[in-house]
């Protein structure tokens, strides 16, 4: 499995430009290697991706969120908390980014905010069981303060 990943990231990086003008497809390029970089682990690579990918469209909702996750995974709270922020604000109704922003919450002990963010990613994704799970151990801290 990891050979397919190194290989699909080879494949990739030789398809992305670095000085020619940057198109769609340099965008896709971009986002595939980014999250390539991201399931192997390189998460300061997949945000240089992930970065190129928001300069070509300020809108990509999926490159924040997952920008958002690799900051997370490197402890890099407040810069999780920007994107997925920017997530929400592009889509309200995403119950991802309300529950990895609670995480963030959670992370940084604001746990009001971390509830509010489990409860609405609830709301929209009632069949989510993890969402539960990080609003058990929510409650765990909260019952032992």
């Amino acid at each position: 499995m990891k050979l397919l990943f190194l290989t699909s990231l080879i494949l990739i990086t030789s398809s992305c430009t670095i000085d020619e003008k940057l198109s769609k497809t340099d965008l896709k390029n971009y986002h595939s290697r980014a999250l390539a970089n991201a399931n192997l682990g390189k998460y300061k690579q997949a945000i240089k991706d992930f970065n190129r990918v928001i300069t070509l469209d300020s809108n990509h909702a999926t490159s924040y969120y997952n920008r958002g996750l690799s900051y997370s995974i490197l402890h890099k709270y407040q810069k999780a908390l920007i994107d997925f922020n920017k997530v929400i604000k592009l889509n309200t109704n995403s119950s991802d980014a309300y529950r990895s922003r609670g995480n963030v919450y959670y992370h940084l002990k604001q746990y009001g905010n971390a509830l509010i963010d489990y409860n609405r990613a609830i709301e929209l994704n009632p069949s989510d069981s993890q969402i539960y799970k990080n609003k058990a151990m929510l409650y765990k801290i909260l019952k032992n303060k």
